[in-house]
Formats: structure tokens, sequence, C-alpha cells
């Protein structure tokens, strides 16, 4: 009777894994959105990803450290509530050294235009307030 049992709990275990399977499988991949920073810029300066996705910005560093801090709200938005990019963790500077990549993942919830800066003095001089761009979020 116990091995009878444990065949038909073995059973039903099997047939639930392809649904498991189904629905990993079915979670979309990450709208892969690669940055360059360079010394008083952002290439591309504007990027453009629709509300409700997972989005992995891959920055890249050809100069020396620099970083990227998203705005949480869209412009015009007040700043309460809640946010339209939502982070897994809290958003820090985000720094890359020179020569070395970074991944930065959100989820553009609520549709905007969100501004980005570099989060770390990349240089003495003036232009470091140039180094600027905007995701926009599309419905």
């Amino acid at each position: 009777m116990l091995k009878l049992l444990a065949m038909l709990l073995f059973a039903l275990a099997q047939m639930g894994l392809p649904a498991q399977a189904q629905e990993s499988a079915a979670a979309p991949a990450p709208h892969v959105i690669e940055v360059v920073a360079k010394t008083f810029e952002f290439i591309p300066k504007e990027i453009h990803v629709r509300a409700g996705e997972r989005v992995q910005i891959k920055l890249h560093s050809t100069d020396r450290a620099h970083g990227l801090k998203l705005s949480l709200y869209p412009e015009g938005a007040a700043e309460s509530g809640a946010p339209g990019l939502v982070f897994e963790q809290p958003q820090g500077e985000e720094k890359v050294d020179k020569h070395h990549d970074r991944v930065i993942e959100f989820v553009a919830e609520r549709p905007g235009a969100y501004d980005f800066k570099c989060s770390v003095q990349c240089s003495m001089g003036h232009g470091h307030d140039r180094m600027t761009g905007k995701l926009i979020v599309e419905e």
C-alpha cells in the first residue's frame, strides 16, 4: 500500500513539472540596452522602452570611472507614491570603472520621460553637468 501511494505521489509530481517549466519559460527576457559612458556623454543619449518591460542597461565606460543615476519618477510627476521605475535593490551611484561593464536592472512601470545623469564626478573641469540623457517609457 505504501509503495502504491509513493508511486501515485511521484506520478502527480511529474505531471506538475511541465506546467512549472512552461511558466518559467514564458517569462519574457529583459530588454537589454548597451550604453557607453565617456567624458561628458552617454551613447545613446535617449533610450526607448515599453511600459511593463524589465530593462537591463549594460553600462560600459571607455575612458574613466562614470556612473548612471536614473530618476525614479517621470518628468512633471510628483515625487511621491509608487515610482515609475522599480528596482529590486535600492539604486546607488552605479559606478563603472574604465573598460568595465555594469548591469542596471529595473522594471519600467509607468510611461513618461525619465532623466538620467552621471553620478560620478568624471572631470574637474566644466562639462560634467552635460552628461545627461532620457529614458522614454512608452505605452
